[in-house]
């Protein structure tokens, strides 16, 4: 089964913290910047199994009361 995204606006200075809480979490996540973008925030794309979605869920909430991020479109192309 595919790997669904989400995609996420950030400032760009969390992602040093983003990209190793999902990490800690072997094969439940895999992280890209899809279009470096100017300015003080970036669009991380995640790419995630399907048998951890609600893992996924979670961990995302938790992450939510820690850092402040949207969940957002694809960047345009």
């Amino acid at each position: 089964m595919d790997s669904f995204e989400v995609f996420l606006r950030v400032r760009k200075e969390d992602i040093v913290f983003i990209c190793p809480y999902f990490e800690a979490f072997a094969g439940l996540v895999a992280i890209r910047t899809p279009k470096p973008e100017a300015g003080d925030f970036a669009t991380i794309k995640l790419m995630i199994s399907p048998d951890f979605k609600e893992d996924f869920n979670q961990l995302l909430a938790s992450l939510k009361r820690k850092l402040n991020f949207e969940i957002t479109e694809p960047p345009q192309a």
